[in-house]
């Protein structure tokens, strides 16, 4: 009897013991960004301390291949996990559609595509293309009050045309011909449109924030390196929130050893 129960317990802990997972698709998307000011101008937003400007057409919700990966103003915002990370997220506005919204590939990102082909042109150093076409704008143009800025695409110099006396004219007597006046012309863009201006930006557009300590922390610029000189003074959700001595913004962690800075509101 003894030596049957030990050749069944033998054969209970000999037995392959078989394990099911089940991978629950993530849930569509409730929240719109239809109607908010930000997405009908087209502005960029910015995530995990970079800006994201939208770039091709809608597209539609994919539960099995999208996770959620943060919120701007309310709007959460997605990934796709078969993308490489950082270069797209997805803003939803409606329908179960949502608009990708792209990095620039300049800065660390210059000289690479991705996974799939930017939008937008590849930088090949730091200050190539992309940042030169940027800086060349002008920026010393007359803008209406609330206007966020002004642009008129590659500026011509002004073309001024000296307009000679007749001959005839010249001759008709010993005095010498009056001065001319040069007629110069205005500049226009290359394409001969006027300068284009934008419209007022919107007055409740605080860009991505959060609330820490009962108070809300607005983004205040671009991701900084980690160092020994942060100190972690708490945490949001689940994350460590890090301080500088004597500063007064906070930085919580974004990607690669970067923490991005939050400033306090009002």
């Amino acid at each position: 009897m003894r030596s049957l129960l030990i050749s069944g317990l033998l054969t209970l802990a000999a037995a392959p013991v078989a394990a099911q997972v089940l991978m629950r698709p993530t849930d569509a998307p409730l929240v719109s960004a239809a109607a908010e000011a930000w997405f009908q101008l087209r502005e960029p937003i910015q995530y995990a301390g970079e800006l994201y400007y939208p770039a091709g057409v809608a597209i539609f919700f994919n539960g099995n291949s999208m996770v959620r990966t943060g919120h701007y103003n309310g709007v959460p915002l997605y990934a796709d996990a078969t993308r490489d990370p950082y270069s797209v997220v997805y803003v939803p506005i409606g329908r179960g559609q949502l608009q990708p919204y792209e990095r620039l590939r300049r800065g660390d990102l210059a000289g690479t595509t991705g996974s799939v082909a930017p939008s937008f042109p590849v930088a090949l150093r730091p200050d190539g293309p992309v940042t030169q076409m940027a800086a060349a704008a002008p920026t010393n143009l007359p803008l209406p009050v609330g206007a966020i800025s002004a642009f008129t695409p590659d500026v011509t110099p002004p073309v001024v045309y000296a307009v000679a006396a007749p001959a005839a004219a010249a001759c008709a007597c010993d005095q010498p011909a009056p001065p001319v006046a040069p007629v110069v012309a205005a500049p226009l863009s290359t394409s001969g449109g006027p300068l284009v201006l934008t419209i007022r930006r919107p007055d409740n557009n605080d860009g991505l924030w959060l609330r820490y300590d009962g108070v809300t922390w607005v983004s205040s610029g671009a991701a900084e390196p980690r160092t020994s000189g942060f100190i972690q003074v708490g945490e949001y959700a689940g994350f460590p929130v890090f301080r500088k001595p004597g500063g007064g913004d906070i930085y919580l962690e974004t990607r690669d050893n970067l923490l991005a800075p939050y400033r306090r509101k009002g």
